[in-house]
């Protein structure tokens, strides 16, 4: 990624709370209590999503490659109208 490229990003975050079951489903270890979904665009390139979970105090966080259904669905329906395009 270069400069100009970071330039003309577009990002969004938002942190959730997940349920027990729903932090199962991601199969992390320890357990989760939370997610972070980052959604992306660069000018000229399609957009991607980045779920992340903490992975420790410092603030660290690992991505999360698995998307159950429930992850998939809170992706699309509060992403951002410019990452739905």
């Amino acid at each position: 990624m270069t400069i100009e490229l970071l330039e003309t990003m577009e990002s969004i975050s938002r942190r959730y709370s997940v349920a027990p079951d729903q932090a199962a489903d991601l199969g992390q270890e320890p357990a989760v209590d939370q997610v972070t979904i980052t959604w992306q665009q660069v000018t000229g390139r399609p957009p991607s999503v980045l779920v992340t979970v903490p992975a420790g105090p410092e603030g660290w966080a690992i991505p999360v490659p698995h998307r159950p259904d429930w992850l998939t669905g809170l992706i699309v329906k509060d992403a951002p109208s410019w990452w739905l395009k």
